[in-house]
C-alpha cells in the first residue's frame, strides 16, 4: 500500500497547491510512518548492553518511502591521555524526514574525581551554522548510571566571521547576544528490574537581523526536544513507557514574505510484556502520534498504532520475532487511512556483535503484487 500512499499524497498536494491552501507534514508521504517508528526503536536488552560499554556503535535503519531511508547512527569512544585528562568522541547521525542530525562531538575532559568530569565540547557539522561550542559536567561511572549537563552555543562564530563583510541585506548577524544557546541534559539509571533514560534539550530564542538601514530581514526561533524511556518489571509483567517530543518556533520577516510557524510533535508509547515463560515473550505496544503545525494554515494529525511482537528464544545465538502491526491515520485535511502489516524478524547475538532484521509484509488483503512492504535492520558492536 505504500506506493499507493505516495501517489495519493502527491496528487492531493498538487491539486490543493493549485486550487487552495493545503497544510501537510513531510512524514505524510508515508502514512505508515508510526509503524516504522515502532520498528526503529532498540529492544530493552540492547539498551542495557550499549549502556554497559564505554566504546561502541549502534545503528537502526530502514525504508521510509520510495525516496527516503530512516537512519539512526550512534558511535561513542573515549580514551585517557593521562590520569586526569581524557577525550570522548561521539558521532550522531539521524535522517528522519524533517529531523536531521549530522554531528561530530569532540569532548576533552578533566577527571575531577572518580565520578566527576568537566568537559569542553566542540561539535562540527557539514553546515558550519550548526557548529557548537560549550562546557559540560558529568557525574557517574560509565554509562549505566550517569548524569550530564551541557551548556552549548550554536553558530557561535557567525558574527565574528562576517565582521569584514560590508553591511547590507546580505549580511545577517545575531542581534546583540541573542545567539542560539541550548541546555542539554541526560539522566540514565539502570537497576535490576528496570531502567530510566531522560534526554532534554532546551533552547533560548535566537534573533538574527540584516545589517541594512532600516533592517529588511529578521529571523527568530527556537527548538525544544525530549526523549523519555522507562520500564519496570512487576511480577510476571513488564510495563514500559517511551515518548519523543519536539516543540519548535520559526519566524521570518522580510520585504516579500512573513512566516510564523509553530510545531508540536509528540509520540508516546505504552508497552506490556508477559514474562511468565522466558522462551516465549508476548509484547504489546500501543503508540500514538499527535502533531500540529500552525502557519498561514493549521495542520493537525492523530495516528494510533499497535504492535504485537511474539519473541521466541529457542536457545543459542538466534531469537525469532513474529507479529503484526496496525495503524489508524487521520488528519484535519480529510485523510483517513488504515494499514496492517505482518512481521517476521530474526536476531543474532555473537559475542560483542548483535544483529536484527525484520521484514514487515503487507497485511491488508487482497495484497498488492508484492508482499514486501518495509525492512528494518539494527546492528550493535561493542569494543
Amino acid at each position: 500500500m505504500i506506493r499507493c500512499n505516495i501517489l495519493y499524497f502527491l496528487l492531493f498536494f498538487i491539486f490543493h497547491h493549485n486550487h487552495g491552501s493545503y497544510a501537510y507534514a513531510p512524514e505524510d508521504s508515508n502514512y505508515q510512518y508510526l509503524l516504522d517508528k515502532q520498528l526503529s526503536h532498540y529492544f530493552q536488552n540492547w539498551e542495557i548492553v550499549f549502556d554497559s560499554t564505554r566504546n561502541g556503535m549502534r545503528t537502526s535503519q530502514g525504508c521510509l518511502d520510495l525516496l527516503n531511508w530512516y537512519i539512526n547512527l550512534e558511535l561513542r569512544y573515549e580514551a585517557y591521555l593521562s590520569k586526569i585528562l581524557g577525550i570522548r568522541y561521539q558521532n550522531r547521525y539521524l535522517g528522519d524526514y524533517d529531523n536531521h542530525i549530522s554531528n561530530h562531538y569532540f569532548q576533552p575532559f578533566f577527571q575531577l574525581s572518580g565520578n566527576e568530569r568537566l568537559f569542553l565540547s566542540i561539535t562540527t557539522h557539514y553546515y558550519k551554522g550548526k557548529d557548537e561550542i560549550g562546557i559540560g559536567y558529568y557525574h557517574g561511572k560509565g554509562y549505566l548510571n550517569f548524569s550530564e549537563i551541557f551548556l552549548l552555543v550554536e553558530n557561535f562564530d557567525r558574527n565574528f566571521s562576517l565582521q569584514d563583510m560590508t553591511n547590507g541585506r546580505q549580511k545577517v548577524i545575531y542581534k546583540g547576544l541573542n545567539y542560539p544557546i541550548k541546555l542539554k541534559t541526560i539522566i540514565n539509571r539502570n537497576w535490576s528490574k528496570g531502567r530510566l533514560r531522560l534526554e532534554i534539550e532546551l533552547a533560548r530564542k535566537y534573533i538574527m537581523e540584516s545589517t541594512d538601514e532600516p533592517s529588511t530581514f529578521r529571523e527568530a526561533g527556537y527548538r525544544h526536544t525530549g526523549f523519555f524511556r522507562f520500564w519496570q518489571d512487576a511480577g510476571n509483567f513488564r510495563f514500559g513507557f517511551l515518548n519523543e517530543f519536539k516543540i519548535s518556533y520559526l519566524e521570518i520577516l522580510d520585504s516579500t514574505r512573513k512566516i510564523a510557524e509553530n510545531i508540536f510533535d509528540g509520540m508516546p508509547e505504552l508497552q506490556i510484556t508477559y514474562l511468565k515463560n522466558h522462551r516465549w515473550l508476548p509484547n504489546l505496544y500501543l503508540t500514538y502520534n499527535y502533531k500540529t503545525v500552525s502557519d498561514s494554515v493549521f495542520y493537525k494529525r492523530n495516528v494510533f498504532a499497535y504492535l504485537i511482537d511474539i519473541v521466541y528464544k529457542p536457545g543459542g545465538n538466534f531469537i525469532w520475532h513474529f507479529g503484526t502491526q496496525r495503524n489508524f491515520y487521520q488528519n484535519n485535511q480529510g485523510v483517513k487511512i488504515k494499514e496492517r502489516r505482518i512481521n517476521v524478524g530474526l536476531e543474532y547475538h555473537y559475542k560483542n556483535l548483535w544483529f536484527y532484521l525484520v521484514e514487515a509484509m503487507e497485511g491488508d488483503f487482497p495484497t498488492p503484487k508484492y508482499l514486501h512492504n518495509h525492512t528494518y535492520v539494527q546492528l550493535m558492536l561493542c569494543f
